[in-house]
């Protein structure tokens, strides 16, 4: 096999709380994260050179790109010499808060493990990642999971029931960096070890769901808190931003009321990207 398509999905958090600073300047935190239908597609392929190519132009294709980041650290550490030609077809809104970037990462280490015939372990390809980024391991699976540290430290989930979710972007660009760095940002005080069920129902999954960033953004950027507020006032799901944002989601216990509440939220905001969207089941 010299080529391979894969799908690269999108996160929301169902849950997110900012547990405090860390000496690295990074923040611990503790999040549900749920893998959304909402893909890019990176196509890689056998080539002389490497070379990355975008469908959107506002992507940079150079060595910043977290993509070729995580090649060139297969180079120095695990003496990889092979070379690829990838395209990656962007669909994920970027700088949204759903890990599009993390995702693409994380899909294609698993692609070239496979083409490659690298045999990289799990533990292998998770210190690669958590080099790359903060949330790009949980990418490395295909089902929902408890992260704590920087995103890094996952377990598996409780049981969840399937969720059926509305995801609105309002074609706002947000820094992470100044999200994390703003001195309103809140800090929770939960015990992690202490949050869980085994098994949630919608109802019980709606009353944990919470971001700590949500304060914060409102405040700079009031068209996330219109849609979040609209969404949780003229439909009958929860809604929440995901990540730092931009990306608003909704969450519906079944596919009636999600259709129901797309077409009223696609009326209302023609201009900004909006999707349905269910759970991620492919796998690589």
């Amino acid at each position: 096999m010299n080529k391979l398509t894969i799908k690269c999905p999108a996160k929301v958090n169902l849950f997110l709380h900012i547990t405090g600073k860390r000496e690295d300047g990074y923040h611990n935190l503790y999040t549900l994260f749920y893998p959304v239908s909402i893909c890019d597609n990176l196509t890689i392929e056998k080539s002389d050179n490497t070379i990355l190519t975008c469908s959107n132009p506002n992507i940079p294709c150079d060595n910043s790109n977290i993509i070729l980041k995580t090649h060139n650290l297969l180079r120095t550490q695990f003496n990889f010499k092979d070379n690829y030609k990838i395209h990656l077809e962007k669909n994920i809104p970027f700088g949204a808060g759903l890990g599009g970037g993390s995702s693409n990462a994380a899909k294609y280490l698993l692609g070239i493990n496979k083409l490659s015939n690298l045999n990289l372990s799990y533990d292998d390809m998770k210190n690669i990642m958590a080099q790359v980024g903060s949330d790009t391991v949980f990418f490395l699976h295909n089902e929902p999971m408890i992260a704590s540290g920087r995103g890094e430290i996952l377990e598996k989930a409780p049981s969840l029931p399937l969720l059926y979710f509305i995801i609105i972007n309002p074609n706002i660009f947000i820094s992470t960096k100044e999200i994390y760095s703003s001195p309103n940002l809140k800090f929770s005080n939960i015990n992690p070890l202490d949050k869980l069920k085994k098994i949630y129902t919608f109802e019980e999954l709606v009353s944990i769901m919470n971001n700590d960033m949500e304060s914060v953004v409102f405040t700079l950027h009031k068209e996330v808190a219109d849609i979040v507020d609209y969404l949780n006032t003229n439909s009958s799901g929860k809604a929440l931003m995901s990540g730092s944002g931009s990306t608003v989601f909704a969450v519906y216990e079944n596919e009636v009321e999600r259709d129901n509440a797309f077409i009223k939220a696609k009326e209302k905001y023609k201009s900004y990207f909006i999707e349905k969207a269910a759970v991620f089941n492919d796998s690589l």
